[in-house]
């Protein structure tokens, strides 16, 4: 695993130069390497899956429009998920709803596709500052100093809400068991 990130921060790297020196089509490399895990991340975040495609879209699209300020130092990745998070946050309160409605396009047995509804209800119900840390450590693998970044708050805060998002999800998934 530790080879993978090196290998994607040097095709970040590449892609990210590019972009910066104006090949637009670097952009369609930097989607490759982060286009599926921003699409996770929104689509975690707002539990709807043409809004989550809407905002990773929207993310990537802001990347090219800012391509000037970019740096191939390794807080791309933190930048990005930052522009995620922003955009929907502004979603959730143009929308001002978290409901799920039942998505059958989620998953393959109705089993499992039933059992990811109820996780995904479950965590859209949670309040955002629970459902955030959860979304970018536990699901999305995030180093929890990256995702303190990407919250803009301490690591020590980062992991108190971890702690309280996962017993607060627990709880809510305990409830609904029969």
């Amino acid at each position: 695993m530790p080879g993978e990130t090196n290998h994607d921060s040097l095709q970040e790297k590449r892609w990210l130069t590019a972009l910066n020196e104006g090949d637009t089509k670097a952009l369609g490399g930097i989607y490759e390497l982060y286009g599926e895990r921003i699409f996770r991340y929104t689509f975690r975040m707002l539990g709807n899956r043409s809004d989550a495609e809407d905002i990773t879209a929207e993310t990537f699209l802001r990347v090219l429009r800012r391509s000037g300020e970019l740096r191939a130092d390794g807080a791309f990745r933190t930048w990005l998920f930052r522009i995620a998070r922003n955009l929907c946050i502004d979603k959730m309160r143009q929308h001002k709803l978290m409901e799920l409605p039942p998505d059958a396009s989620i998953a393959g047995t109705e089993e499992k596709s039933t059992l990811r509804i109820t996780v995904q209800q479950a965590l859209s119900e949670l309040p955002a500052e629970y459902r955030e840390p959860l979304v970018l450590c536990d699901l999305e693998e995030m180093a929890a100093r990256e995702a303190a970044e990407v919250l803009k708050i301490s690591v020590p805060a980062l992991k108190s809400r971890l702690y309280r998002g996962r017993r607060a999800l627990r709880d809510k998934l305990g409830g609904t068991q029969e």
